[in-house]
């Protein structure tokens, strides 16, 4: 039975129309070589088109034009949906290495979707012919055939029609499952992809790691002390209401020092500690950012700031600092539009700057790990994408009101 599931799968069919679709790519490059056959023999009409000389004078064609894909998207789009491939896209597309790989897909989709699409005109047809002559001579006796078709595999067509057709299908499963296997490696990530993005992680994981080795050494004893005070206040409040209260006060005193220490933690980890005694800035702060940055910066904060949180407010400033940095280093141009929105439970950020390409080495850049981070560490998301000409950066971080800090 597992011999026969390609008949009855969807993943068949469905490969069955991405081959078709590289027939249908491979028609036009048929063409010209036709046109070509045509001038090199005229008594021959139009016939090159289905010429096996021609198909293969033509794959260099195919071969050079796959390489000026406008978007590979595409084909890995294709891949995805009809094949049921998966694979991540490689954080480059225009590199050379993304480049040839994509070429050979697409070579290959041509040159085997121009094959089995061909198979696929002729033999759908003549399994239906043989089904039809091989019902005739079954039930009416009737035994002519074109010349053609002389032989005993039109007799025998209820048998030989089937037969044939699943031979085609079981070819094409065959195709389709080799292609999806393939795909992987010449649509998805390369190796200095995967590299990238294994630097990343580790990079991401080592500031996470960080970040609780240096929570567990400054914060996790204070938080210890405040467990064992608060207990003993409880347990003595009604006999030594004098001693339970020193003890509540030491739980102040001592809270407040752990929250001081976790700012200046995340101070720390962000390499950003200011070593004077000074305020750190805040969203209040902005404005004077962006004229400071080196960055002719469109800003619009829309919202309740006042409701915002402290530490909230400061790693927001830290983002939109971030972000104007790559900005200056990496953008066409020193321009860039800030939007802070300050919603009822989330402020998002966006900083868009001009990238007339998709910037190479920034996806996974320090600076979008650091903004990603300081995101994460109160519970929000930060990423950066290019589209269309432009370089955004978003961030979505929990609002704390001042309430609850």
């Amino acid at each position: 039975m597992r011999l026969l599931a390609p008949l009855w799968s969807r993943a068949t069919y469905r490969g069955w129309v991405w081959i078709i679709l590289g027939g249908a790519l491979m028609m036009p490059f048929m063409m010209v070589g036709a046109i070509g056959h045509n001038a090199l023999d005229p008594d021959n009409g139009f016939n090159g088109i289905i010429e096996p000389a021609v198909f293969a004078a033509v794959l260099p064609l195919v071969a050079a034009a796959s390489l000026l894909l406008p978007d590979r998207e595409v084909e890995r789009t294709a891949a995805r949906r009809l094949l049921g491939a998966e694979f991540a896209s490689p954080a480059d597309d225009d590199s050379w290495n993304s480049r040839w790989r994509t070429g050979c897909w697409f070579t290959l989709h041509a040159a085997i979707g121009g094959v089995l699409s061909g198979m696929t005109l002729a033999i759908v047809p003549y399994a239906a012919y043989l089904l039809y002559y091989g019902a005739r001579a079954a039930f009416t006796g009737f035994d002519t055939t074109p010349a053609f078709y002389i032989g005993s595999i039109p007799e025998l067509g209820l048998l030989t029609g089937p037969l044939i057709l699943a031979a085609l299908i079981a070819l094409i499963a065959a195709a389709t499952a080799g292609m999806r296997a393939l795909a992987p490696h010449l649509l998805g990530q390369g190796a200095g992809d995967r590299l990238a993005a294994s630097r990343a992680e580790a990079a991401r994981l080592a500031a996470r790691n960080r970040i609780a080795r240096e929570l567990h050494d400054s914060v996790g004893h204070a938080l210890s002390v405040v467990v064992v005070q608060s207990e003993a206040a409880s347990r003595l409040i009604a006999h030594d209401p004098a001693f339970a209260a020193q003890a509540m006060a030491a739980v102040g005193e001592t809270a407040r020092n752990a929250l001081a220490e976790l700012d200046a933690v995340i101070g720390a980890l962000r390499e950003d500690r200011d070593d004077s005694r000074a305020p750190q800035r805040d969203l209040a702060d902005l404005a004077h950012l962006a004229a400071e940055s080196g960055v002719a910066v469109d800003l619009h904060v829309t919202g309740d700031a006042e409701a915002l949180g402290r530490l909230a407010s400061r790693e927001i400033y830290r983002i939109v600092q971030e972000a104007l940095t790559n900005v200056l280093r990496h953008a066409d141009e020193p321009r860039a539009a800030v939007t802070v929105d300050l919603g009822a439970a989330e402020a998002a950020v966006t900083v868009i700057s001009p990238a007339a390409r998709r910037p190479r080495g920034r996806a996974g850049g320090r600076g979008l790990i650091g903004m990603t981070e300081r995101a994460a560490v109160l519970g929000g998301t930060a990423a950066a994408d290019w589209h269309a000409g432009e370089w955004t950066v978003r961030a979505a971080v929990p609002i704390e009101t001042k309430g609850r800090e």
